[in-house]
């Protein structure tokens, strides 16, 4: 997460949406850049509107806006998969390397989930405390040019990305008999996920 104290910008890093190449191009010109450890790094917004007004001041807090990236529900899935298949986790309880796409989200469905499938929810990441969508700007990964744009503005800079965190090529085939039940447990993300990518009222889902 980035802090840019003169734009009045902070830039939340929504796990496996790509703003770890932004950290990289822009981390060292952050006011306040948190990276580790990774639950402090990936802060969601609610654990950010209580923590900030408490680093930054109460009354200037107010004055910030956030800004935040999401990817389509079972594509982010699908870059978890992928990203735990990678050689260093082979052995590890939470690799993905011995099972197909479809065993992983069986575990993801899971009340209580599997290591290698143990995640939240998007929306959970992007929600204020009293579950309402509390992020001021919201980017859909697909369009990611977009926020892009909207940092070269906003911090009058160009930046230039380098590709990072690549996770390793698999097939992600999904069971049609996970269909219902994926629909009906990631509800929320695909709500709001589909009101941001059509330009719809995705504030108020």
């Amino acid at each position: 997460m980035l802090v840019f104290w003169d734009a009045r910008l902070v830039l939340l890093a929504t796990p496996k949406t790509g703003t770890h190449a932004l950290e990289s191009a822009l981390g060292n010109e952050a006011d306040i850049a948190f990276r580790h450890p990774p639950f402090v790094k990936h802060m969601g917004f609610a654990w950010v509107n209580r923590l900030m007004p408490r680093i930054v001041g109460e009354k200037e807090w107010p004055s910030f806006r956030t800004v935040a990236v999401m990817r389509e529900p079972l594509d982010w899935l699908g870059s978890w998969y992928r990203y735990r298949r990678r050689n260093d986790l082979v052995g590890q309880n939470n690799s993905t390397r011995d099972m197909d796409f479809s065993t992983f989200l069986k575990g993801y469905l899971k009340d209580s989930q599997p290591a290698y499938s143990r995640l939240g929810r998007q929306w959970k990441f992007l929600r204020r405390d009293d579950g309402r969508v509390g992020i001021d700007y919201l980017f859909p990964y697909e369009r990611f040019d977009t926020l892009v744009d909207f940092l070269e503005n906003r911090l009058d800079r160009e930046i230039k990305l380098e590709q990072e965190n690549v996770s390793p090529e698999a097939p992600l085939e999904v069971d049609p008999g996970l269909a219902a039940p994926l629909a009906k447990a990631l509800e929320k993300d695909f709500r709001l996920y589909d009101a941001l990518i059509s330009g719809g009222d995705w504030k108020n889902i």
